[in-house]
């Protein structure tokens, strides 16, 4: 079977359909990127417990060797990882046993010491660590950058074109196209801000979280202070409350965190189709696309759609990542193991949800005419104005007065200056009211964009 059959032949999309657009999670997410993970931590597991515990460090010569054998692992050294799994049936294992081929291989001391006091949880709880710090850092934060500074910069640019807002599905109040974007950026903002400051923790403390084995074998040794060292040194957060797994909360805030900027995308998705199918947005038309096989004149909104699809399906897992993996039987079951390398899989839909959202807000236009046109048909929608501006002229059952004249109408212009001339007010609160347009009656929306646009210009640049 050629690879390009096996594409076609795959179960999941991801590693079908969606393999080229997930490409960039394989070196985070992978069967190779979890073993690679794997061997860089024992490897420096080694070169850390040679120097620091037995007092015996690798010349700079035999660190160079050691840190080469993570670098040049590639497809063929993994698959002679995996053979060794397959018989031995262990996969952390199998990796201590492929460590020591090297060591020998290369004439290199202290093979004893690979792996030595450590449980597979302890090399898997960095592996992981490193895997969601880097993959987040270098991938899934990329593209929710560039979804956030898209939407700041479309916010600009429209900053002060009216559209009509509706609440409950019903023409509301007019707002501005930009600042109903840079809410949603804004709101991207803050929970990507949180995702970028959440700390990635491991564990080194043995079968159970004791240090047990370790603190026989050498009990002179501070191995709380020892491996917060260690740990600390690989960027990540030692943690030593545990059984022989790392409390799951750890994940699961994590998790939470993109769940809830996936559930916003999700409402920025389906803001966006109902736009399109108000036309207030107008989707760009691509030379040879189809949208349907039946109706010729079809351009559908199949990016946000392939979005809220990609993002509910990646939430789903999020979401049981977050119930299970707290969860454990006494100090340790194997259910979370296979559950964990299911991580990718998550990431995988949900890059591809970020990456059609942001495909989606790039080739449509505002069709600002039918905004304004929206707007200028609903001048029912300045009720809210003029029943706020009769209170404050001593009115106090000006809202009763004017939801019994308006409720469930819609007034165009003629209608709402009849509307006015109807009501018993002084000349100056004639005049005020005459003088309302659904086109002005905007509020604070644009110095709400250009307080928005700054922060997030601040914090991430722009695409313009």
């Amino acid at each position: 079977m050629n690879s390009g059959t096996a594409v076609l032949t795959t179960l999941s999309p991801l590693d079908g359909r969606y393999y080229y657009a997930t490409q960039s999670l394989q070196p985070f997410f992978s069967e190779f990127a979890l073993n690679s993970y794997r061997l860089h931590f024992e490897i420096s597991y080694l070169i850390f417990f040679a120097d620091q515990v037995l007092n015996k460090p690798f010349t700079a010569a035999q660190v160079a060797t050691l840190e080469k054998i993570g670098a040049d692992f590639n497809e063929t050294e993994a698959l002679k990882l995996q053979k060794i799994e397959r018989d031995i049936k262990h996969d952390v294992k199998a990796v201590e046993y492929y460590l020591r081929q090297q060591l020998a291989a290369k004439k290199l001391p202290h093979s004893a010491y690979v792996h030595f006091g450590l449980t597979s949880e302890d090399t898997n709880s960095v592996a992981y660590a490193l895997m969601l710090k880097d993959g987040i850092d270098t991938v899934v934060l990329l593209a929710l950058t560039e979804i956030i500074q898209e939407l700041a910069d479309q916010a600009e640019k429209y900053a002060d074109t009216p559209m009509l807002a509706r609440t409950h599905g019903q023409p509301a109040v007019p707002t501005t196209f930009g600042k109903e974007l840079i809410t949603y950026a804004i709101r991207l903002h803050n929970q990507v801000g949180q995702l970028k400051i959440r700390p990635h923790p491991a564990k080194i403390t043995g079968a159970i979280g004791t240090h047990s084995a370790l603190t026989t074998a050498f009990p002179d040794i501070d191995w709380l202070e020892t491996f917060s060292k260690l740990i600390t040194s690989l960027n990540l957060n030692p943690e030593h409350f545990t059984t022989q797994i790392i409390p799951g909360e750890h994940y699961a805030q994590t998790f939470d965190i993109m769940q809830r900027i996936n559930t916003i995308l999700i409402d920025l998705n389906q803001d966006c189709w109902r736009y399109i199918s108000d036309d207030v947005l107008v989707q760009q038309v691509v030379t040879g696309e189809i949208g349907s096989s039946t109706m010729p004149q079809k351009v559908n909104p199949i990016q946000f759609e392939n979005s809220e699809g990609n993002l509910g399906l990646a939430n789903a897992l999020l979401h049981f990542f977050s119930q299970k993996l707290p969860i454990s039987r006494l100090q340790r079951d194997l259910s979370d193991s296979t559950v964990k390398r299911n991580f990718g899989a998550a990431f995988g839909y949900c890059l591809i949800g970020y990456q059609q959202c942001l495909n989606g807000l790039t080739s449509v236009t505002p069709d600002t005419d039918v905004m304004e046109q929206h707007v200028d048909t609903h001048w029912e929608c300045l009720t809210e104005a003029v029943q706020t501006i009769l209170k404050q002229a001593g009115d106090d059952d000006a809202y009763q007065k004017i939801k019994n004249r308006v409720r469930g109408k819609t007034l165009d212009k003629t209608g709402y200056f009849n509307l006015i001339n109807q009501l018993d007010t002084d000349t100056k609160t004639h005049k005020r009211l005459l003088a309302l347009s659904p086109l002005t009656y905007l509020g604070h929306a644009k110095q709400l964009v250009i307080i928005g646009v700054t922060q997030i210009k601040e914090q991430y640049g722009s695409t313009t």
